[in-house]
């Protein structure tokens, strides 16, 4: 070992102590840039020179990474509480504007109308001549059925909006595993020649999780750092194959609509398989082009809480339709005695699926009230009608009601047989909103532990791969010393040098 290999010596202790300062400055320069990893410098002992005699003299350090400081299990496990989170939350937000659209309790919902409506009934059957009593009980129940009319409008359009939300998210989604099949080839470049690409593999990181606070995917990583996607059993991305979500907006007697790839203007096509509305299908693109569509399941992220929000709100629609169908039916029944069960009192047109939305009053008695019938005969001061039908808001019926029931109707005593498991007009609603309402709240709760669960794993992974300004300036300062050191040891050495070569000798 010479003066010159001591020179060395020093001179790789400036190199390494400068490297790591500039990771550190890095480091605090990206502090608050979202998806950053802190990153540290490895180094490592030159290998030693033996001196006979002596034994091994170091020969320096060298500077063998700067790797990201990450926990990949701790990653792993915020994408996954990430995901549940993202679907309790969407879910919770969907069946709260749907508990907005049911509007009960409330002074003016459809428990109070039905109240109003029987206390007009009630009122014309003590005076079954009085004009205004006549006009109440058509105002009143023209109101009740404009509203049921508007509440089965909002929920079929909180559905569509559903749909539309869920196309978006399938667009998202597709565009960032394009993006991650991009950035996959750009670290495999980088790392197959040697180099570590740590600003790429926050990126992908960052990519991952967004992934997941749309869809549960799975994930795994080779030894180039590129990633292969699955959902549940199926390919989403693996090496050159990338597959797609699309999205079933519609479906029409066994025709479904849909938005592929979640393109709803220009990715609109129809096949014929009977997926329902609102299905997610993963999307594959032979080498022939040939599209083939296959259902997928998925159960967290926004788009499983966009579905199973889907699902409950058409059963809540439903459930309207046919709440509204027992009303129409067994009123109609008792105004024109057993004649007719979708006319008379209420019209409800010809499609059962729609009632709720088609439910209106009579056309001639909204337009006169005087031509509404108090009683059966049709005498005066006949109340039968009036008190059969306040009657009515005691007795249960089932919801949509029965033929059989519907055929139980006795004309002398103008009454129905009951259904042991039925509800009454009431109730039958206060169990739509309460449904709802006990979904809602599950999905409340669930989203608060989910998102403390979250949080936590978010604390967990910062505490790792976080930067900490204040320990970064005490290797700011560490490194400072490091360098100042050894270039006091390089100027020692130029001095020795200086000395062994100009003062030496004759």
């Amino acid at each position: 070992m010479s003066l010159f290999g001591a020179l060395n010596v020093g001179n790789s202790g400036m190199s390494a102590n400068q490297v790591a300062m500039e990771t550190s400055g890095n480091n605090i320069a990206n502090a608050n840039t979202p998806g950053y990893s802190r990153q540290q410098v490895s180094m490592t002992e030159q290998p030693a020179f033996y001196e006979p005699g002596i034994g091994s003299v170091g020969t320096g350090v060298d500077v063998t990474g700067i790797n990201r400081v990450v926990d990949d299990f701790v990653r792993t496990q915020v994408r996954d509480a990430n995901s549940k989170y993202q679907y309790y939350q969407e879910k919770s937000d969907k069946l709260g504007q749907l508990q907005d659209i049911l509007n009960e309790p409330s002074d003016n919902g459809i428990v109070k109308q039905l109240s109003t409506l029987t206390t007009a009934w009630n009122t014309l059957a003590d005076d079954p001549e009085l004009g205004t009593a006549k006009s109440s009980v058509v105002e009143d129940a023209s109101s009740f059925a404009d509203t049921v009319k508007e509440m089965a409008g909002n929920i079929s359009d909180l559905g569509d909006n559903i749909t539309s939300t869920l196309a978006k998210n399938a667009l998202d989604f597709n565009s960032d595993v394009k993006q991650l099949q991009t950035l996959n080839q750009q670290i495999y470049n980088l790392t197959s020649i040697g180099q570590t690409p740590n600003d790429l593999l926050d990126q992908r990181d960052a990519t991952l999780k967004n992934l997941s606070s749309i869809v549960d995917v799975t994930s795994s990583v080779d030894n180039y750092g590129r990633v292969s996607l699955n959902l549940g059993n199926q390919t989403i991305l693996n090496g050159d194959t990338r597959n797609t979500l699309s999205v079933v907006t519609a479906n029409v007697n066994g025709t479904a609509t849909i938005a592929k790839d979640g393109d709803t203007v220009d990715g609109q096509q129809q096949i014929s398989s009977n997926y329902p509305a609102n299905t997610i299908l993963l999307t594959q693109t032979g080498d022939d082009d040939q599209v083939n569509y296959s259902q997928v399941t998925i159960d967290s992220g926004t788009v499983g809480g966009l579905e199973t929000a889907a699902g409950e709100v058409t059963q809540r629609l439903q459930e309207l339709n046919n709440f509204a169908t027992t009303i129409a039916k067994t009123i109609n029944m008792v105004y024109t005695n057993g004649q007719s069960s979708t006319s008379g009192f209420f019209e409800i047109g010809n499609d059962a699926s729609s009632y709720a939305s088609k439910i209106a009053v009579n056309a001639a008695l909204a337009a006169d009230p005087d031509k509404l019938t108090a009683g059966a005969s049709g005498a005066s001061g006949d109340n039968s009608v009036a008190t059969a039908i306040v009657n009515l808001s005691t007795q249960k019926f089932d919801y949509p009601v029965t033929d059989s029931q519907l055929n139980s109707y006795n004309k002398t005593t103008m009454a129905f047989e009951s259904s042991a498991s039925g509800k009454t007009y009431s109730d039958a609603f206060n169990n739509i909103v309460t449904k709802n309402a006990i979904s809602k709240q599950q999905a409340d709760n669930l989203a608060t532990a989910q998102n403390s669960v979250l949080s936590q794993l978010n604390n967990q992974d910062q505490t790792v791969s976080g930067v900490s300004v204040n320990e970064e300036i005490t290797n700011v300062i560490a490194y400072q010393r490091g360098f100042e050191a050894n270039a006091r040891v390089i100027s020692v050495i130029s001095d020795m040098l200086d000395t062994l070569i100009n003062k030496t000798g004759a």
